[in-house]
């Protein structure tokens, strides 16, 4: 059985072979905290200038009347939540906490589907339904 360093130089030669390039190795080190330089993944903090000291908001969902089923704070500024651009009428959140787990989400993402899994994240969420609670 062959290692994987002699798979490794077959492979590389191969591709030298036909004129290709092997992308450079990332470098790997210790498991460390990993910041963001996108702008769409950062936990904003009372003092971050893009949310200034933005009141805790309310996250309803459409029903008669609307329901409460988290609160978080609004991110003002951003144009794009996880790289996809926000529409008219929806605005970025982050959610600190979560009121209604099995409330559903109403932009829904691949990996985010009902409001207990929002928890620290950030969301796109309807302008209308972002309420500023009262201190």
């Amino acid at each position: 059985m062959l290692s994987f360093s002699q798979i490794r130089s077959q492979l590389q030669s191969q591709i030298h072979s036909q004129g290709l390039a092997l992308p450079l190795e990332p470098e790997v080190g210790p498991l460390s905290a990993r910041v963001s330089t996108k702008g769409s993944c950062v936990d904003p903090s009372p003092t971050d200038p893009d949310i200034g000291d933005s009141d805790k908001c309310g996250l309803y969902i459409e029903e008669n009347p609307s329901r409460l089923v988290g609160l978080g704070r609004v991110y003002e500024g951003s144009i794009a939540v996880h790289n996809i651009p926000l529409l008219h009428g929806q605005v970025k959140v982050f959610v600190e906490e979560v009121k209604d787990a099995e409330a559903p989400v109403l932009v829904p993402t691949d990996e985010v589907i009902l409001v207990g899994q929002t928890l620290n994240t950030f969301l796109v969420w309807p302008t209308h339904l972002v309420k500023r609670l009262s201190k």
